[in-house]
């Protein structure tokens, strides 16, 4: 007899005793049920206990998006290891670094470069992504439970030492529930994955299998095959920096298949979810906020979004959500710095007890990093990174609201603001943007446009145009690129005259 679905794995082992025979991954014309799904993840988790791994033990896992990515991971899991998603981007001193950081036993590699693979078979056992499931043996596997380790998530290392964040299988199966208790997640869903699996597994992929619903993997993002896979499926999830690529790209008739649409990670234009209402009014928006550290913090569901495009939501019902103010006091509204509690709080940061220690604040809340008001319906507005803001003349400026007004010259597609050195102010806010396919507008234009809009300590000092914004792995806008190509001259800007 089962035992309780207590832990992420074994929810996910009572979907697949539900609906054994119903697809869970399609890739191309090869599609895994989910007995198919569960019987390979078990000949994964064998092959790593023939190996010595003893619970809680870490195995990295790196490669493009395939389904076999999915069967590793879930194979660890049920080993009663610890995944380690490693962006496949990454030098192979990176990786190897974050590896050896967090004791890896072993690393699945996939497409990767052959370097990477070679300085990887150095360090420690590589066992191939996609490789032939052996024969299913009889016997139990180890009993996971909610405390155990489940997944330990780097956050940092091409720099520095790396920082990783453990989460255990209670957390992590939180974090997908509260998704799919406010989003349409369903058996009757179909979503396209197209955003790195080593980042979207759980905001995407979790909370799709734990409702019993069917994922399209796709081996990354491609405008036409992403539409294509649209009009076999019912949603998708992304980043508004892809929304935009497609609104602008995409044929529409495909997109209009589409049932539903999930947004995250970086802040949404509103002219940019408006394009989206009105080119394509039957697909419906929503968008969360989360975090590495604490994975589920608010949920802005359609109709909030409809009424307040600004906001990133309410918080769920299980997170605490507080300001923390300048002078070091919280409270449930205002704003500040926000503070975030609740059951899908990591474990803390791996070896790391004083880095955990930092993060948190006296009372175990977890510093997001992330400045926001929260207004009396208890609706959050965030107003951008403590890390972002921009310190000019000793007067802090929030990116946030500077991109908000350059966001609204109809010509303008995508648009960041980062602070640039002056000697006279410390720094001062300017302005990258990219045009709008088919649409003219001059550097000069642009800065006219926000510094008529702005208050005086805000308008920035200087603007510039770009064909693409260089992004991370997911998508969202990397400020640190931007300002690396204004300093290297990459990017001119036309400053006030």
């Amino acid at each position: 007899m089962a035992g309780p679905a207590n832990s992420l794995i074994t929810w996910i082992g009572a979907v697949v005793r539900a609906h054994p025979r119903r697809p869970a991954l399609v890739h191309e014309r090869t599609v895994w049920t989910y007995q198919q799904l569960w019987d390979r993840a078990g000949a994964v988790a064998r092959r790593l206990l023939a190996l010595g791994l003893r619970p809680g033990q870490a195995v990295g896992l790196i490669g493009a998006n395939e389904l076999d990515y999915v069967a590793n991971y879930f194979g660890i899991l049920r080993a009663a290891g610890a995944a380690v998603t490693v962006s496949h981007l990454l030098d192979a001193a990176a990786v190897k670094e974050q590896l050896a950081w967090v004791g890896a036993r072993a690393v699945f590699v996939g497409q990767v470069d052959a370097v990477v693979r070679d300085e990887l078979a150095k360090a420690l056992p590589v066992l191939p992504m996609a490789a032939a499931p052996d024969a299913i043996a009889k016997g139990r596997l180890p009993s996971v439970g909610t405390s155990s380790p489940c997944a330990i998530m780097p956050t940092s290392g091409t720099t520095g030492r790396p920082k990783s964040v453990v989460h255990s299988q209670g957390t992590m199966l939180h974090g997908a529930l509260q998704l799919a208790s406010v989003f349409p997640y369903g058996p009757d869903e179909r979503g396209v994955v197209f955003l790195p699996l080593y980042a979207c597994i759980p905001e995407q992929v979790l909370p799709m299998l734990c409702s019993g619903g069917s994922l399209e993997i796709l081996p990354g993002f491609d405008v036409e095959r992403v539409a294509d896979a649209c009009t076999r499926a019912t949603t998708f999830d992304a980043v508004p920096t892809i929304l935009s690529r497609l609104i602008e790209h995409a044929p529409l008739s495909k997109l209009a298949h589409l049932s539903w649409v999930t947004f995250a990670s970086e802040a949404m234009p509103v002219p940019l979810l408006q394009r989206w209402w009105e080119e394509l009014p039957g697909v419906e928006m929503n968008q969360f906020y989360g975090m590495t550290e604490v994975l589920t913090l608010t949920a802005a569901p359609h109709h909030v979004l409809r009424t307040e495009p600004a906001t990133v939501g309410r918080a769920f019902p299980t997170t605490a959500l507080t300001v923390e103010r300048a002078d070091g006091s919280t409270a449930s509204l205002g704003g500040g710095e926000l503070l975030a509690a609740g059951p899908g709080r990591m474990r803390g940061y791996h070896e790391d007890a004083a880095a955990t220690k930092a993060a948190l604040a006296p009372d175990g809340s977890m510093r997001t990093g992330d400045l926001g008001q929260i207004d009396e319906r208890g609706l959050v507005f965030l107003t951008g990174r403590s890390k972002d803001v921009i310190i000019s003349g000793g007067i802090n400026i929030a990116p946030a609201e500077i991109e908000a007004v350059a966001a609204r010259h109809p010509a303008v597609e995508r648009v960041v603001v980062v602070g640039v050195r002056s000697e006279r102010w410390g720094e001062t806010p300017v302005v990258v943007a990219v045009p709008r396919p088919g649409r003219t507008v001059t550097a000069d234009e642009l800065l006219d446009h926000c510094r008529s809009r702005l208050a005086g300590y805000k308008r920035p000092t200087g603007a510039g145009l770009i064909d693409s914004l260089p992004t991370t792995g997911i998508g969202k806008a990397a400020k640190d690129a931007v300002r690396k190509m204004i300093t290297d001259g990459k990017i001119r800007l036309v400053r006030v005259r």
